[in-house]
C-alpha cells in the first residue's frame, strides 16, 4: 500500500529545514538587535521569491496550488482588514497607543492567515479544524493548570475545574468530522463570544496579534468546515478539493 499524498507532501525537505533554521535563528537572534528579523523574513519570503524567478523547483503542482491559494488568502484578509482601519482613524479623532506595533499586527495577520490556509488545502477542512481544536484546547489546559498552581494556587477545587474549560474544544474536535455545519457553526460563535468577552475594537488594534493567535484558529475553522459542508475528506481527494475551493 502507498502512502497517502498528503502525507508525503510534509516530509521535510532541504529547503524547508534550511528555511525553518534561518527563521529560527532570527528569531532568536532579536534578543540582541531587531535587525536580525530580517533574517525571519529571508527564511519565510527568500524561498518563495526563488520559486517565482525560476531558481528553486521543490515542490509539485498541489503545493505550487495551495500555496498560491494561501497567498491570496492572506491577501484578502491584511486587504479588507487595512480598508477598515483607514476610515476608521481617518473619520475622527482615534487615540492608539504603540503605534509601531501596527507592522507586527499586519506581519503576523498577514503570515498565519497563510499558515492556516495552507493547513487546511493540505489536510483538509475537517482534519485541519479538528487539529486545530486540540491545540487550542490544549493550550487552554496547559494555561488553566499553571494559573492554579505555584502563587497562584487557590485549592483543590478551582486546579480539577478550571481546566475542565478546555473540554468544550476536544468536544468540538471530536464533533467535527461528524456534524462539519453544526462545528462550524458553533466556532464563529465561540469567536464571536471571546471578541465580546476581551472587549475588543479598533482602537486596540495594536493588540491585535494576541487576539490573532488566539482567535484565528477558531475562525479559519469553523469557516473551512461550514465551506466543506459534510464532504468525507481524504489526503487523496486533496488536489479536487483546492480546485473547486471546498
Amino acid at each position: 500500500m502507498t502512502e497517502p499524498k498528503g502525507r508525503e507532501r510534509w516530509r521535510p525537505t532541504r529547503t524547508k529545514l534550511v528555511a525553518s533554521g534561518i527563521v529560527i535563528g532570527g528569531f532568536w537572534l532579536t534578543s540582541l538587535n531587531w535587525w536580525f528579523l530580517l533574517l525571519v523574513g529571508i527564511g519565510t519570503f527568500g524561498p518563495g521569491v526563488l520559486r517565482e524567478i525560476g531558481w528553486l523547483h521543490d515542490k509539485d503542482e498541489f503545493q505550487r496550488h495551495a500555496d498560491q491559494r494561501a497567498g491570496y488568502h492572506a491577501f484578502l484578509t491584511s486587504g479588507l482588514t487595512a480598508f477598515v482601519l483607514v476610515p476608521f482613524f481617518r473619520s475622527g479623532e482615534r487615540s492608539i497607543n504603540d503605534t509601531q506595533e501596527l507592522a507586527t499586527f499586519f506581519l503576523v495577520l498577514l503570515w498565519f492567515t497563510w499558515l492556516l490556509s495552507a493547513l487546511v488545502a493540505y489536510w483538509g477542512a475537517h482534519k485541519a479544524a479538528a487539529r486545530f481544536l486540540y491545540v487550542f484546547g490544549s493550550a487552554v489546559l496547559v494555561f488553566t493548570i499553571i494559573s492554579n498552581i505555584g502563587p497562584e494556587w487557590t485549592g483543590w477545587a478551582a486546579l480539577l475545574m478550571h481546566p475542565l474549560l478546555a473540554a468544550p474544544f476536544f468536544a468540538l474536535a471530536w464533533l467535527s468530522g461528524r456534524w462539519p455545519r453544526v462545528t462550524g457553526i458553533l466556532l464563529l460563535a465561540a469567536f464571536i463570544f471571546f471578541l465580546q468577552f476581551f472587549r475588543f475594537n479598533l482602537e486596540r488594534v495594536t493588540d491585535g496579534v494576541t487576539f490573532i493567535l488566539f482567535l484565528g484558529p477558531l475562525l479559519a475553522g469553523g469557516i473551512a468546515l461550514l465551506l466543506a459542508g459534510k464532504k468525507t475528506e481524504d489526503p487523496d481527494d486533496a488536489d479536487e478539493l483546492l480546485i473547486t475551493g471546498n
